[in-house]
């Protein structure tokens, strides 16, 4: 692909550019984390777990956009009533995700066999029930919590970034005490926009995983000097690959738990198709990966998306110390 263009935008625009590289730095591993938070959903299968994300978002969307409804159902108590949940169709999930609609089609059939999901004429939702279990209960704490690591990984590393793009709460607003259910509902939508310009990027879910799990392993030299990671802070400026810490495809499938094969034919998918390199030691991402309008509009897109998402749960009165 060209690399992109250098035409300049807004003061504002560039500030957010200048730090894309190292906020998304900053995102892998929590992103990652909030994934793993779904396993109870997931049942082995992280695409199942994004899907099931992606049915409970789609179901309390109106919720979200209603500030009301939002701080009403905030609680980790206090889930949404099923009667006012909005169903989503089967082939609008397939769509979302661009994988056929029987790949979607069988997950939900398995969320519906674990009592997890239920169907209507409209579509699928999850019910309240499967949000009040234990399980559940925990993985928004362990979601929230990821939150507030998140804001303080960013805030360390880039002190000059507004996370919440200047957001302040509502007039009138009173933070909730529990806060757990109402964080949840804004960084499902951050997880979900996180996967699909992942799946974009990669042409699949699993594979961008791996993707990420390399970035994660390559950069981390990186998150243990800021003042190296802050030179390479800019969309524009990838680091040189000799500053990259190699892993291995052994290492990679210890460290997501997938069986060798799988691991390493991804792999060679993300060689072919020059999204990674093989070197003696390992596999790295290199430089040259990141030269593509894809990569540009991934990193900035995700600035994006991370102030919107934190900027949201702001004004509701969510608390990120």
């Amino acid at each position: 692909m060209d690399d992109p263009s250098d035409t300049a935008g807004t003061a504002q625009d560039a500030a957010c550019q200048d730090m894309s590289r190292l906020i998304i730095q900053c995102a892998i591993p929590h992103f990652v984390q909030g994934v793993a938070t779904l396993g109870h959903f997931a049942g082995g299968d992280p695409l199942t777990g994004v899907l099931a994300l992606s049915i409970i978002e789609a179901n309390v969307r109106h919720i979200v956009r209603d500030p009301v409804l939002a701080l009403r159902y905030a609680g980790v108590d206090n889930p949404p009533p099923d009667d006012i949940r909005r169903p989503i169709s089967v082939g609008a999930l397939a769509a979302s995700f661009s994988i056929p609609y029987d790949a979607a089609r069988r997950r939900v059939a398995d969320l519906e066999a674990r009592g997890l999901c239920r169907r209507t004429t409209r579509g699928v939702y999850i019910p309240a029930a499967a949000l009040e279990t234990e399980a559940n209960r925990q993985a928004l704490g362990r979601s929230l919590a990821t939150v507030r690591a998140l804001a303080a990984d960013v805030r360390a590393a880039a002190p000059n970034f507004d996370l919440t793009g200047g957001a302040k709460p509502m007039p009138g607003i009173t933070p909730p005490t529990s806060q757990e259910r109402l964080a949840a509902r804004f960084t499902a939508e951050y997880v979900l926009r996180f996967a699909e310009r992942l799946t974009r990027t990669t042409g699949d879910f699993s594979r961008g995983m791996i993707l990420l799990a390399i970035l994660e392993a390559n950069y981390r030299p990186l998150h243990e000097d800021l003042e190296v990671a802050r030179r390479y802070a800019s969309v524009r400026r990838p680091p040189p690959d000799d500053l990259l810490a190699p892993i291995s495809v052994l290492a990679l499938s210890n460290s997501l738990k997938q069986p060798f094969e799988t691991t390493r034919r991804n792999v060679n998918v993300l060689i072919q198709t020059r999204r990674c390199l093989r070197t003696p030691k390992g596999i790295v991402v290199p430089a040259q990966a990141f030269r593509t309008r894809l990569a540009h509009d991934a990193l900035t897109g995700h600035v994006a998306d991370i102030q919107r998402v934190f900027g949201a749960m702001a004004r509701l009165g969510v608390t990120f110390d």
